[in-house]
């Protein structure tokens, strides 16, 4: 349990995919990132202001729940690349890496097919959405333009996931 969960990914040796995996998966996390510090931001005027001159921003509540959603699942990718996800390894913790590894991968796998069928599933949610012509209550936000902004992140996520499947699978280590 003292063991450091893996070397830092700008250290470890990766092929062309995993390269690009990276850099996307970095790419998302800094604008999940930034939406982020946007939206506390735009929460702490909206607070200050209902306080202070009770004059909040209409429909902070529908943009921090849009935003949120969207920001969130953009930094799973990151998270999944570098193989930093929470695992239940109290019966793994001890054996060995040859048999931790295939079931790292198989891990992995199921994490990169549940990704695949929530990205499915969400876009056509997002479609049917659309077609409906819903909207937020208070800015009249269509409601599936956050709902498609889930899609790629979770795309990029089931990617990363079966990347990793296949290194788990073929026997590599942290790109070794």
């Amino acid at each position: 349990m003292n063991e450091p969960i893996g070397i830092p990914v700008e250290l470890a040796p990766h092929d062309v995919v995993e390269r690009m995996l990276i850099q996307a998966a970095k790419g998302f996390a800094l604008l999940g990132g930034a939406a982020l510090l946007g939206l506390i931001a735009m929460s702490l005027v909206s607070i200050v202001g209902r306080k202070l001159a009770n004059a909040p921003i209409t429909g902070d509540v529908e943009m921090m729940q849009a935003g949120t959603a969207a920001a969130a699942a953009a930094l799973l990718p990151y998270c999944t690349i570098q193989g930093e996800h929470l695992r239940v390894d109290f019966f793994t913790e001890k054996a060995p890496a040859w048999l931790r590894r295939p079931l790292d991968g198989v891990a992995d796998l199921l994490l990169a097919l549940v990704m695949a069928v929530l990205a499915w599933r969400t876009g056509l949610q997002a479609i049917d959405i659309r077609e409906a012509g819903e909207v937020t209550p208070l800015l009249s936000i269509p409601v599936w333009l956050p709902v498609a902004a889930l899609v790629p992140s979770l795309a990029l996520t089931a990617a990363c996931a079966a990347h990793r499947a296949v290194r788990d699978f073929v026997g590599e280590e942290d790109g070794q």
